[in-house]
């Protein structure tokens, strides 16, 4: 499964897996450490679980010759567990599986990481299992694996539907009547890559002004921050232009526009798009925009702009689930469920958020 990460012995190996390869918030979360211990001599009795979800954030500015970098940590949970704890200090040849079970927190923020030149954002879950040792300076045999979180779905999937009027003037003074815009968005979620269906009525009767053309804009709005200090872009991912409209005249009804909007990245359609989600310091929204461009300068009005806000679910790679290969005389011991509760235990707090001038703090990944 995806970013699982090893540290073997001579004696044997260790390996943790969740059943899914992703969670909602609130949901029930099974997995299984397997132990395999191939060789007699190993000192360590206790297999413990580490469940742990955290976000980061880290940005630069730049001024001059100066640089200011922030930085940023919250960690929703953490908690570590013995699982198992052998009768003696010397492991015994064999092969184990250990069930676990936990309930994820309610109002988690769904998985998320972006990476360019000035900033950095990233939300993780992740199991690590470690079958410590007591010899001084020798490693302990681990594994760990993420998992996925995707942004919970508070509202049912359904259509959206938005209208907007406007009184338009030109040259700040000079009326020229109204116009009016209604739209229809067929879903309110989305994976990458799916289409958009959008159905938009124009009622330009009563407006002596011409609709040039229409923008339908899918943008992104990310916003970092570390203690008091926000850091918010804005990113137009797609324009698809379609054809105005003459003053004095409307297609509304069975004359309403058809309108296609396949979400993905314009300039770099084989980038997967990163998800909406909704963490403390990592917070990252999309929209649909129907912009009218009227003739004329109409600075002094207010456009009636239509902008539907969309939830992009995070998209499981095809090849994310990585089965573990199993030893062919593997017959495992099978223990009950370890069922680990967060009641009372749920930490979320931030820690750590610094701002650094001049000597750019580079991510460890």
């Amino acid at each position: 499964m995806g970013n699982s990460n090893n540290q073997i012995s001579e004696y044997g190996a260790i390996a943790v897996r969740t059943e899914k390869p992703f969670y909602f918030a609130g949901d029930l979360v099974r997995g299984n450490i397997f132990l395999n211990i191939c060789k007699a001599g190993y000192q360590g009795n206790i297999v413990q679980l580490t469940i742990k979800g955290k976000e980061k954030v880290e940005w630069d500015e730049r001024s001059g010759e100066d640089t200011r970098t922030y930085r940023g940590k919250n960690k929703f949970y953490i908690q570590t567990v013995p699982i198992y704890t052998f009768q003696n200090q010397v492991a015994q040849v064999g092969q184990y599986v250990f069930p676990f079970q936990f309930q994820l927190p309610l109002h988690l923020p769904g998985s998320f990481y972006s990476k360019n030149f000035d900033e950095f954002g990233s939300i993780c879950y992740q199991v690590k299992a470690k079958f410590s040792t007591t010899q001084p300076n020798k490693p302990s045999i681990r594994n760990k694996q993420e998992f996925i979180v995707r942004e919970p779905i508070k509202q049912m999937v359904i259509s959206q539907q938005q209208e907007r009027i406007s009184n338009l003037k030109v040259c700040c003074c000079f009326e020229k009547g109204s116009s009016r815009i209604k739209s229809f968005c067929d879903k309110n979620h989305y994976l990458p890559g799916e289409q958009a269906q959008l159905t938009i009525e124009i009622d330009n009767q009563n407006c002596n002004l011409n609709i040039e053309s229409f923008d339908i804009e899918l943008e992104k709005v990310l916003v970092l921050k570390a203690n008091s200090y926000t850091n918010k872009t804005k990113q137009k991912i797609l324009t698809q232009r379609i054809p105005g409209i003459q003053a004095r005249t409307q297609q509304i009804g069975s004359q309403c526009r058809n309108v296609q909007i396949t979400l993905l990245k314009q300039n770099n359609p084989q980038i997967e798009l990163t998800p909406t989600t909704n963490g403390h310091i990592v917070n990252q929204q999309y929209y649909i925009k129907v912009i009218p461009k009227f003739e004329g300068c109409i600075c002094c009005s207010e456009k009636p702009i239509i902008s539907f806000q969309i939830v992009l679910l995070f998209k499981i790679p095809s090849n994310y689930f990585q089965p573990i290969p199993q030893p062919s005389n593997w017959n495992p011991q099978t223990f009950e469920p370890v069922l680990i509760n967060f009641e009372g235990q749920q930490n979320i707090e931030m820690q750590n958020n610094q701002m650094q001038q001049h000597h750019p703090f580079i991510v460890n990944q």
